[in-house]
């Protein structure tokens, strides 16, 4: 073997070990913060709450429309469950509010944006091979990913109310630190901070949501705080299969 090629996997053989200790190293910034900075709480009358029924959840991708996973709407249902607004949490599908009952109908629409800035990528990756690995700890790779949100929210008379939220981020990783880990950390952060600035939006109106907000008085017995809380850091879609039932 010529010094020369004695040289060069020296200098991979040490490239690969840092590689290895730093090299799968990753994290996430997050571009637009949806949220307000204090949550809205409220107290309000327990028995002048009205049921909630999550219709649709539909999503399109880069314009593409996307079959709703189960998980999310069960992700969805669970956040709105949360803020204690509504009495009972229905899911279209399962169980149904009683004919004629007074109830307040959910649809959600979520447009994602995706960016694995594929060809940048590939020529950065091949940057590094060249380098024996050398370059692994400097040049990071990118994933963008973003979403918009529009919640319909329907009362029991036909009056509507709107809401719009959105929220986008990048994951920076080293090579081999693509990991699915990754990219699903940053898809949930991004999800939940738009779904916080949703149901924050939501509990402002609290009001509008009540069976006989003209009814409500400082004197009811019966009262419950309802409220939103700040998005959760590491926050990540729900992956499990088992339906949700409903209250």
């Amino acid at each position: 073997m010529t010094t020369r090629h004695s040289r060069l996997l020296t200098y991979g053989l040490a490239g690969l070990v840092v590689l290895l200790a730093s090299g799968c190293s990753h994290w996430i910034e997050l571009n637009d913060q949806a949220t307000p900075p204090t949550p809205s709480q409220a107290t309000i009358a327990s028995d002048l709450r009205v049921p909630l029924l999550l219709e649709t959840v539909h999503i399109t991708q880069n314009g593409a429309p996307l079959a709703t996973p189960p998980a999310l709407e069960r992700q969805v249902l669970g956040a709105l469950e949360t803020t204690q607004l509504f009495s009972q949490h229905f899911q279209s599908g399962y169980a149904q509010p009683e004919p004629n009952q007074a109830h307040v109908t959910i649809r959600l629409s979520m447009d994602n944006h995706v960016e694995p800035h594929a060809g940048e990528t590939a020529f950065r990756g091949f940057v590094i091979g060249a380098s024996m690995f050398l370059l692994a700890p400097v040049i990071s790779l990118d994933y963008d990913y973003g979403t918009e949100m529009a919640l319909e929210v329907e009362r029991w008379d036909g009056q509507t109310k709107q809401y719009t939220a959105s929220s986008s981020g990048t994951a920076h990783y080293y090579l081999f630190g693509a990991s699915p880990h990754v990219i699903e950390e940053l898809k949930g952060q991004v999800t939940d901070t738009c779904l916080t600035s949703l149901l924050d939006q939501l509990v402002r109106d609290h009001t509008f949501y009540l069976a006989d907000s003209s009814s409500q008085s400082e004197s009811a017995i019966r009262t419950v705080s309802v409220g939103t809380r700040r998005p959760i850091a590491d926050a990540h879609p729900v992956s499990t299969n088992t339906p949700a039932s409903s209250p």
